[in-house]
């Protein structure tokens, strides 16, 4: 019994030393190899949006320490898993329209300068597909579908619906 409780006495002190040498260190590095990479972060901000009379910050809940973009000139602040950052605006089809002649038009009012993509799918849980890309002429621009770049004619027996989105980038200055 008493060879049982040195063993034990034993691994416990070990096992204290082996955890006190470790939080020495402080941190936490990252890992790697050939086949996997972890990366050390900081669980920051929170899921919400604040706002005041002239500004508007929304933040996720598990976004990388914020150290990619901080800039100024009338702000930037870029970081966590939305990429660089990019001025908004309101992108909005202002009409959809189909004719069993030509299929499915399109159409935005568009900002001179930007950058608009068209996408579709005909399956809301299936990957959105980019078609054509435009540059804004700050008028009313218009996309039609008719199967060149689909693949199929909306028009085509076989096909129920088809989902149409709008992106845009506005122009830098």
């Amino acid at each position: 019994m008493r060879a049982t409780m040195r063993i034990v006495l034993r691994n416990l002190i070990v096992l204290a030393l082996a955890t006190a040498l470790l939080s020495l260190t402080g941190y936490a590095a990252a890992q790697s190899s050939a086949s996997y990479q972890l990366t050390k972060s900081v669980m920051s901000g929170g899921g919400t949006t604040s706002t005041s009379a002239s500004y508007e910050l929304t933040g996720t809940l598990g976004q990388p320490s914020p150290v990619e973009v901080s800039d100024s000139a009338s702000f930037n602040l870029g970081s966590g898993f939305w990429g660089a950052t990019v001025k908004l605006f309101t992108v909005a089809i202002e009409s959809i329209s189909y004719s069993i002649a030509e299929g499915v038009r399109v159409a935005w009012q568009s900002i001179a300068g930007a950058s608009y993509t068209v996408y579709f799918t005909e399956d809301l849980m299936d990957v959105w597909t980019a078609l054509s890309s435009f540059t804004g002429t700050g008028s009313l621009m218009e996309w039609l579908d008719d199967g060149a770049e689909t693949g199929t004619p909306p028009t085509a027996a076989g096909i129920l619906m088809r989902f149409y989105r709008l992106s845009g980038e506005q122009p830098t200055p």
